[in-house]
């Protein structure tokens, strides 16, 4: 019975609450665990009845013994949270049982941030080949608008508005956003697309040119992998990864990296904090913040490296 009834709230979230298949996945992963721990705590396949507010907190606690981060906890507790409260709403159970249980306080780690000096380097590594000047189009896309892998991968054709130097992206909860495409961005798509399409350049001088000469193809992925068809999260991973690699020594090492940096660097060289919100998407300037956490403690340790009494 509960299998089929967390079918049901997974395909609540996908079609009623716009959530993306990266959440999604995420929530039965989640759940599945929640169900497994009943499972081998019951010696039985849990039932409806069996989700109480003790089965909620036997499972926190399990999480911590294994180990589990703060951060992780929080997760999972919410994806839990978020399932029994569909299930009291949905008459599978009488109350939500989670109601009075809050998950551990979170500790807010700092964003991974890659230097400018290693971005540049970074930038001048892939090499002229097809897939380099793919590559190179991809690390300078992420880098220098913000965008989230998922917004790179849904990007098309039609998104990108040469004339005035934007990319329209679908965020999360499908918000549209217009990014900003600078000089090194633009350059390393528009080198892309011409090596991918054999565009002559005069296609990229204006927007009436590069619509009438996609005409029919605006609808197609940005960027593309095998067969045609948009680039995947796995191979964006990849590109990113392999090239931070090479240029610094980071904790993690992935798409999200990018997006962090391009945050901070801004907010470093005068950027305003609203301004940068509106860029990532994010629907609280608090989510934000946490960047301006990042500026003030590498000007802590400027100065405490620098100045004589400090």
């Amino acid at each position: 019975m509960m299998t089929a009834d967390v079918k049901r709230f997974l395909l609540h979230l996908g079609m009623e609450k716009r959530v993306s298949d990266a959440t999604i996945k995420a929530y039965r992963g989640d759940i599945a665990q929640f169900l497994d721990f009943l499972a081998v705590s019951l010696d039985r396949r849990p039932r409806p009845d069996d989700l109480d507010t003790l089965a909620v907190r036997s499972f926190i606690a399990y999480l911590s013994r294994e180990g589990y981060t703060s951060r992780s906890i929080a997760r999972k507790t919410a994806s839990m949270k978020s399932f029994l409260s569909w299930c009291a709403r949905d008459g599978i159970i009488g109350k939500d049982p989670s109601v009075a249980v809050s998950p551990p306080k979170r500790r807010r780690d700092l964003p991974v941030i890659a230097g400018a000096r290693a971005i540049e380097r970074m930038m001048g590594l892939p090499d002229a080949s097809s897939r380099g000047i793919r590559d190179r189009a991809v690390l300078e896309l992420l880098y220098g608008t913000g965008m989230r892998l998922a917004e790179l991968v849904g990007c098309r054709l039609g998104d990108w508005d040469v004339e005035s130097g934007t990319v329209r992206v679908i965020g999360k909860r499908d918000k549209e956003r217009i990014l900003p495409v600078g000089g090194e961005a633009a350059e390393a798509c528009e080198r892309y697309l011409r090596d991918r399409t054999g565009a002559p350049a005069v296609v990229f001088s204006s927007r009436r040119n590069y619509r009438s000469h996609f005409e029919g193809a605006l609808g197609t992925p940005l960027v593309t992998g095998r067969g045609g068809l948009a680039i995947s999260r796995r191979t964006i991973q990849r590109i990113a990864r392999r090239y931070l690699e090479q240029v610094a020594t980071l904790t993690r090492m992935s798409p999200h990296v990018l997006r962090h940096t391009f945050a901070t660097h801004l907010l470093d060289a005068g950027a305003d904090l609203r301004a940068v919100q509106e860029l990532l998407g994010h629907a609280s300037l608090e989510t934000t913040q946490i960047y301006t956490h990042v500026t003030t403690e590498r000007l802590r340790e400027v100065f405490d490296k620098a100045h004589p009494r400090a």
